[in-house]
């Protein structure tokens, strides 16, 4: 596993500028694609709303 490299540049979840994003993942729309990059903050927001989607999905499973 390689280490993910951290730039300077807009989050575009929260779209500030000049902030430490790094990225994660390919974004496309309308057929044109583009790369996507989060800042720190938004890393740890979309982890955690992985983490409640994931926990809803094996509750539903699980009854």
């Amino acid at each position: 596993m390689t280490a993910k490299t951290w730039l300077v540049g807009l989050c575009w979840l929260c779209r500030k500028p000049d902030q430490s994003v790094i990225f994660i993942g390919p974004v496309t729309v309308n057929g044109v694609t583009a790369p996507g990059f989060a800042c720190e903050g938004c890393c740890d927001w979309s982890r955690r709303y992985v983490r409640a989607y994931t926990q809803q999905l094996d509750a539903r499973r699980a009854s």
